[in-house]
């Protein structure tokens, strides 16, 4: 069996990474260490898939999963509002998580990912995906702002510690050339 983009449903998620399925850290607004994050994750996805539709993508290869990513409106995931980089933009779509198994990192599994939201968007009428990240990326749950810069986000609201990064759906159709390649071949 080769690899394969599934949209996320109740029936998969558990194909998900571990890491994804055991925080909320998008979905709620602040921690609580007596909640059960599989089953707030599950209760999440249920809700969204029911009002908004799909939210979730998975990249799977045979019977692994090398990607996960989540997005939906901001209004879906509170905690966007505790972050000093402003509030993503009424026109976007929030990218809340896009994880990459160890050991599939740096193969274009993320831009793929990345790739594929923006299409589902285009398809639903929205203009842009926006995300919070890190400029020194800290291994938390914002994304690093590098990953998002080589997937052709560009800042949209600067903060000294996080940003709000903005990807126009007609970019992230296109693949994108790395930061150091473009450096390289500014003519290019």
């Amino acid at each position: 069996m080769g690899r394969s983009l599934l949209d996320v449903t109740l029936d998969n998620l558990a194909r998900a990474p571990d890491e994804v399925l055991q925080t909320v850290y998008w979905e709620m607004e602040g921690d609580d260490p007596a909640v059960d994050a599989r089953f707030q994750k599950e209760e999440w996805f249920s809700a969204t898939l029911l009002e908004w539709g799909p939210c979730g993508k998975l990249l799977v290869d045979g019977e692994e999963t090398i990607g996960f990513a989540e997005y939906a409106p901001p209004s879906l995931f509170p905690r966007v509002a505790a972050f000093d980089a402003g509030r993503p933009s009424a026109d976007a779509v929030y990218l809340a998580y896009c994880f990459v198994a160890p050991g599939h990192r740096g193969r274009g599994v993320g831009s793929e990912l990345i790739r594929a939201v923006a299409r589902d968007m285009l398809d639903r009428g929205y203009r842009a995906l926006e995300s919070l990240g890190e400029h020194v990326w800290t291994g938390g749950w914002l994304l690093p702002g590098g990953f998002l810069a080589a997937g052709g986000f560009r800042v949209l609201n600067d903060h000294p510690t996080t940003a709000l990064w903005r990807l126009e759906p007609a970019e992230a159709a296109r693949p994108h050339r790395t930061a150091a390649a473009a450096a390289a071949r500014p003519n290019a």
